[in-house]
């Protein structure tokens, strides 16, 4: 499969101006830089970060130096404490047109911006023209095994996801839901979720929330 081949090879706010080629990932140094670049424009210390996003020290000197690669879950943990988000990195450096609500964006299969993020065979592109828009919508693909990670994510606004290929273990609220190839899931983000591709084939999907904050 494709996607597989591209796993082998390679978890609200304005994004760092770091291009990544659609079938590029974002590497450990890449993605250490733009949090210490963040970090330091902040003026917070390591310890600081690392209090604020619940993690050690040493991981965050690790993760900025690029030897040690975060889960998406603790991705979003140091993201969410230096007031980024995950989805910023996915955000095209273009400038944004002025047409508003009645701009019509055609993002092509190909040239969007795509993120494989270091260290998870995790992949996802942005859908959505940016993160100014009412909707966030990313396309999703996973290894089995790979997923969420760690506890579940909790925010505001409402979600919704349909699978395309593979499976899908979702938990949501303390429930667990296998979705399969069609299934599709909606649900208030304030409940507790996660998710993990399952099975043996990797997983395609299509997720929408709203407002914008993965």
């Amino acid at each position: 499969m494709e996607v597989a081949r591209r796993f082998a090879q390679g978890d609200p706010g304005d994004s760092l101006p770091i291009m990544v080629h659609p079938e590029d990932g974002l590497d450990a140094v890449q993605l250490g830089g733009i949090i210490r670049e963040r970090r330091q424009a902040q003026g917070m210390s390591l310890s600081q970060l690392a209090e604020q996003a619940g993690v050690s020290t040493s991981f965050v000197s690790q993760v900025e130096r690029g030897v040690a690669n975060p889960t998406l879950s603790s991705l979003k943990s140091l993201v969410g404490a230096l007031n980024f988000s995950v989805g910023a990195l996915l955000e095209s450096t273009v400038p944004p047109s002025t047409g508003g609500d009645n701009e019509i964006a055609v993002l092509r299969a190909g040239e969007r911006r795509r993120i494989v993020y270091p260290g998870t065979k995790i992949a996802n592109e942005l859908l959505s023209p940016n993160l100014q828009k009412r909707m966030e919508i990313i396309w999703v693909e996973a290894a089995p095994g790979q997923g969420s990670g760690g506890h579940p994510h909790v925010h505001e606004g409402e979600e919704a996801g349909i699978v395309i290929s593979g499976a899908m273990k979702f938990h949501v609220n303390g429930e667990e839901i296998v979705l399969n190839a069609r299934d599709a899931i909606y649900f208030p983000s304030t409940n507790p979720h996660s998710w993990e591709s399952v099975g043996d084939e990797d997983l395609v999907a299509i997720w929408v929330i709203t407002p914008p904050t993965f």
